[in-house]
């Protein structure tokens, strides 16, 4: 190190701190004597750090002790602490702006000394630490390692090392001195290391770990709160750094006696710096780490240890005492916190009265005015996080996430250890890969394959991972299944217990419904009697399988090899190793079922989030799975991604093991399984299987290298709200009235972006806009007696002809022009024959990415009133435009605009989350209907979103809120955060849309459009006629005319993440270079 400044003298120090005191009527003077002796003592500090100065510098530090022995100043004192087992006491340095030990501190050496043992060998860090006599009195009595000592005051801390050099070495000869050993046989001055921090944020900073935690923090909420220097309102605790510079002693005095609020629970209570360091030690500890904390019992034992609950901390009491209420702290913010939260602080008259027999603060307040002395108890408390792990990974990728402000609102004592440590998995996947994508029609391979290693290794069934098909909840599957191998009339038998989960889909596929009992006899009888196309039961028998009862089902099913036979076991089926789990599965394995029999499965027994389910088939014909996907496709009933992660967890953490049961030899009771197709599909799913949307692309998706310029799914992160939000779903106790609120909070978004007011009752609620497209069709159909006509544009979205067949409407197809970007005008509306039941936009285009301009929507509106046909407004990607527009997209470009007053009775709008915020995999989109009656018929034929999700879809609406709906949320604060990140993401497509555009005129091959208003994720380029060329030697897969109706024009979807985008670039311009190096004279 080097050489400092000359040492100070003793006599000099000491001239100093006698003026500072003679200076006491003149504050300024004494503040400027004070900043003096602490700017001597803090050379005399730097002197000691450096080896040349060192033995001058202790010569001076014991000679002023041994002076202010005599000599004891107000402005600089020299206390002794004398304990047993010491051969001397401690000694120590203090000026006006430090704490004495008192009996605060002495009540918390003797809860810290009643467990030596525990710091054996320890890393220790001590939060408010003072003269630093905590500190060294552990390393005198116990055999701990290392200790950190951090204050916010800086006096403190110069004051703790001068005090750790004193006590650190002795005298052994005149200018001669030596090192005093910790008891675990470390120098003191290299064992105790102390620096400024406010609170733990600076060993956080360098992500220091410790093994323990203690400290003495303020608890006495200050009475005329500082405004300290980088913080808002004298908030402490936070990541930033706080500077106290140019505070008066008294000002840094404050800080080690008063907190401020902390904008949680706590502030009432006092608590909020404790609360905010209880946090902070979580990111920090080691495993098996502790918390032992000093406190005042004010605020009662209940508030306390309901604040360690909170956090996921249980709490001990380990040592108290009963102590006088100090005169130097202003108890007028714990009456005024009375007061306000209708709570009671606890003070006691004496030292003996009885715990149940004290006063308030009022009270308090006016005992030590009238001169009687108060008490409180001090209470030193001992804390471990519960489920360790899990809380750690948990909180710690919340702040790598930079969601450190959900801690306020995180509650775990009302979580079990397992929905913690599903919150850890999230966490850490939301960190790993920030992003909310779509999963696969048929669930992604990674929950594929976990289940088919657990049907074979666990249940012993033999079943590829690409064979199988994941739906979300049983009603979902069914319904596919209906449409795939049924018609309208067939007949179908159920369970009565059954009846609840699927009578609703069999109605809406128009089956004939035959409810039986859950008898398998019987059963059997009714299926002989009926003759069902489709058989779909629980028999009781399943509750205790047998060889027996399998062989039934399998004998009835080969009796009628023209009927389909589901056997729904879900009730019986456990995510177990257990050995008599999932035993119709163990035994359907030793059987040779017979093609016909199909056994489904729904996972509806986790306890985290019931209503997050998925849903599988077993034994399910080869020739399904096509269609399967279709219905998959055109109904969106996928898995929603946070769900898929639930299960994926669920599977993993049975089998952690290397090995399962079948891995031993005498485990061979399996057999290869090869069912035969059940050849019979209905002619509906015949029909849509050739329609071009599902025609088999160039070059398979799932190959590595290819770039997927076909697929609209928005590759950027959600915003932060978003996935805070999500994980407050899985937190927050589930309430029935979520539903509503979400219906208020897009009332909110609905008059922000469209300017008009609704009523919540006219918000249909549904998981992602695919449903409903099928539900508004059903609730037509069912209107109208027959199946509607709805009128489609040429050049729409793909899937869009074959959704609408799927569910039975039939098609208009319009007239439209590559001239025009595909939309149609008032015109083409005008005199119609057969005059349509609804007219489908897509606003903007899907694919050209082109709006309607604000007069041409009116005027089709207008048209469509007056000729009755109800518009149907697909808006999803509406907020999506380019960036020039405007902070929004002018509501004046939405149907939804229209949808208060006269065109109100003809307006549907749907819109959702799953684009503009990148949220696909979070299936969350609404319907706003006509009227009242109108929403609800919709919402029967469509399920709403589960509760956890619905939370998070609160938590981003909440920014278009006029107010804050609890002290918690800064509405301003979220529109701000969303108002930026769709300003950014816009501003970001708009880019890429600009990029590739241009690319495209180089060779005479981009739309050629010249307007303002565009947006979505897609453009239009004149490729078709290279589409397979350009999937096969570059590798991007783009949507050719036929998909679209488009012609000579294929989409592209530029929602790429910035890497991806920039490399299907480069492959696009050499492609088009190569591809034009012929042409003569080069590019047109």
């Amino acid at each position: 190190m080097s050489k400092v400044l000359s040492v100070p003298k003793v006599e000099e120090i000491l001239v100093l701190a006698r003026q500072a005191e003679g200076t006491a009527a003149n504050a300024p003077a004494e503040t400027e004597r004070s900043q003096d002796l602490l700017t001597l003592l803090s050379r005399l500090c730097a002197a000691l750090d450096c080896e040349e100065e060192r033995r001058d510098a202790l010569a001076c530090l014991h000679g002023l002790a041994a002076a202010l022995e005599k000599e004891n100043l107000p402005a600089l004192q020299l206390k002794t602490v004398s304990l047993p087992g010491l051969d001397c006491p401690i000694r120590l340095l203090l000026t006006k702006a430090v704490f004495s030990p008192e009996f605060w501190g002495r009540t918390f050496a003797e809860g810290l000394l009643k467990g030596k043992e525990q710091f054996r060998g320890r890393k220790i860090v001590e939060v408010g630490t003072g003269s630093g006599w905590i500190s060294l009195l552990l390393l005198f009595f116990t055999h701990v390692k290392e200790v950190v000592g951090l204050d916010l005051n800086p006096v403190a801390i110069t004051m703790a090392r001068l005090n750790t050099w004193l006590n650190g070495t002795k005298s052994t000869a005149p200018g001669e001195f030596s090192m005093r050993l910790s008891l675990a046989g470390d120098p003191i001055v290299s064992a105790f290391k102390v620096e400024v921090s406010d609170l733990l944020s600076a060993p956080l900073a360098r992500g220091e770990k410790f093994d323990h935690v203690i400290g003495c923090i303020p608890q006495v909420l200050h009475p005329k709160p500082l405004v300290l220097p980088g913080k808002q309102s004298g908030r402490r605790g936070e990541e930033s750094e706080t500077s106290v510079e140019g505070f008066s002693e008294e000002d840094l005095y404050d800080l080690s006696n008063y907190c401020f609020e902390q904008g949680i629970l706590e502030d009432r209570f006092g608590l909020p710096l404790i609360a905010s360091a209880l946090e902070q030690s979580q990111l920090l500890l080691n495993q098996g780490g502790k918390v032992t904390l000093v406190l005042g019992g004010r605020p009662g034992r209940q508030a306390i240890e309901s604040m360690f609950e909170r956090r996921g901390l249980d709490a001990r009491l380990v040592w108290m005492r009963r102590i006088q209420q100090a005169d130097d702290t202003d108890l007028a913010s714990l009456v005024e916190l009375e007061k306000s939260y209708d709570i009671r602080f606890h003070f006691f008259m004496s030292r003996e009265s009885d715990a149940g027999e004290s006063v308030s603060a009022a009270t308090a307040v006016k005992l030590l005015a009238s001169g009687r002395p108060v008490y409180h108890d001090l209470l030193v408390y001992e804390a471990v996080t519960r489920f360790e792990p899990h809380v750690f990974d948990f909180v710690r990728n919340l702040s790598q996430l930079h969601l450190t402000s959900l801690r306020k609102e995180l509650d775990f004592s009302r979580l079990q250890e397992e929905r913690v440590s599903f919150l850890s998995r999230l966490s850490q996947s939301m960190l790993e890969s920030r992003a909310l994508p779509y999963p696969h029609e048929r669930g992604d391979m990674s929950i594929r394959e976990l289940l088919a290693r657990y049907l074979n290794g666990f249940c012993y069934y033999p079943v590829e991972a690409a064979d199988l098909f994941i739906a979300p909840s049983r009603a979902e599957l069914s319904s596919i299944i209906f449409k795939l191998c049924t018609e309208k009339q067939d007949r179908i038998l159920l369970s009565s217990t059954l009846s609840p989960v699927y009578i609703d889909a069999a109605r809406q596929a128009g089956l004939d419904i035959t409810v039986g009992n859950d008898d398998l006899s019987e059963l059997c009888q009714l299926d002989d009697l009926v003759a069902p196309r489709l058989v779909l039961i629980s028999p009781k028998q399943l509750a205790f399988p047998s060889p027996i009862t399998i062989k039934a089902l399998a004998q009835q099913a080969a009796k009628h090899p023209e009927r389909i036979y589901l056997i729904d076991d879900s009730e019986h089926f456990l995510i177990s190793s257990h050995l008599g789990a999932n035993m119709t599965l163990r035994l359907a394995a030793q059987e040779d079922l017979p093609p016909n029999l199909i056994l489904l499965y729904g996972l509806v027994k986790n306890t985290i989030s019931p209503d997050l389910q998925l849903s599988f088939l077993i034994n399910a014909p080869q020739s399904w799975l096509s269609g399967l996907d279709i219905g998959a496709e055109l109904s969106y009933s996928r898995i929603a991604y946070p769900t898929q992660l639930l299960y994926q967890w669920l599977f993993e953490d049975l089998m952690t093991f290397p090995f399962s049961d079948n891995g031993f030899e005498d485990a061979g009771i399996v057999k290869e399984k090869k069912a035969q197709p059940v050849s019979k599909l209905s002619p509906l799913i015949k029909e849509i299987e050739q329609d071009p949307v599902f025609a088999p692309k160039p070059v398979d998706p799932e190959s590595a290298g290819i770039i997927r310029l076909d697929y609209g799914e928005f590759e950027a992160a959600p915003p932060d709200i978003l996935i805070k939000s999500l994980f407050k779903g899985f937190i927050d106790e589930e309430t029935h009235v979520l539903p509503q609120i979400v219906q208020e909070r897009i009332c909110a978004y609905v008059k922000f972006t469209r300017h008009v007011g609704v009523s919540p009752r006219r918000v249909v609620l549904a998981q992602g806009v695919f449903p409903l497209f099928g539900a508004f069709i059903q609730a037509m159909t069912a209107r109208l007696g027959r199946p509607p006509l709805v009128a489609v544009p040429d050049g729409s979205y793909g899937p869009l002809y074959p959704m609408l067949k799927y569910y039975g409407a039939e098609i208009m197809e319009l007239p439209t022009s590559v001239e025009k970007a595909y939309l149609i005008s008032s015109r083409d509306l005008q005199g119609l024959s057969p005059k349509p039941d609804v007219l489908w936009l897509t606003q903007p285009n899907n694919p050209s990415g082109v709006f309607f301009d604000p007069e041409k929507l009116r005027n089709i509106i207008d048209v469509c009133y007056n000729e009755d046909i109800y518009i149907f407004s697909d808006e999803i990607f509406f907020l999506l435009s380019d960036h020039r527009l405007g902070r929004w997209t002018p509501s004046s470009l939405s149907a939804g605009s229209y949808s208060q007053g006269h065109y109100q009775s003809k307006i549907f709008m749907v819109d959702g989350v799953a684009k503009s915020f990148a949220s696909g995999g979070m299936r969350l989109g609404f319907l706003l209907a006509p009227d009242e009656t109108w929403a609800a018929d919709i919402q029967r034929y469509t399920a709403s979103p589960p509760l956890a999700f619905l939370r998070a879809w609160d938590g981003l609406y909440s920014a278009f809120l006029d107010k804050s709906p609890n002290h918690m949320l800064d509405v301003g604060k979220v529109f701000t955060e969303v108002e930026s990140y769709l300003m950014e993401k816009r501003r970001s497509l708009s880019q890429h849309r600009e990029q590739l555009l241009t690319l495209l005129r180089r060779y005479n091959l981009d739309d050629g459009y010249d307007t303002p208003y565009r947006g979505g994720l897609f453009l239009l380029g004149k490729l078709t006629d290279r589409h397979e060329k350009l999937a096969r030697n570059a590798g991007l897969l783009t949507n050719p005319g036929e998909w679209s109706r488009t012609g000579p024009m294929v989409r592209l979807c530029y929602c790429l993440e910035e890497g991806r985008f920039q490399t299907a670039m480069e492959r696009l311009k050499t492609f088009l270079a190569e591809e034009f190096a012929e042409v003569k004279g080069g590019p047109v």
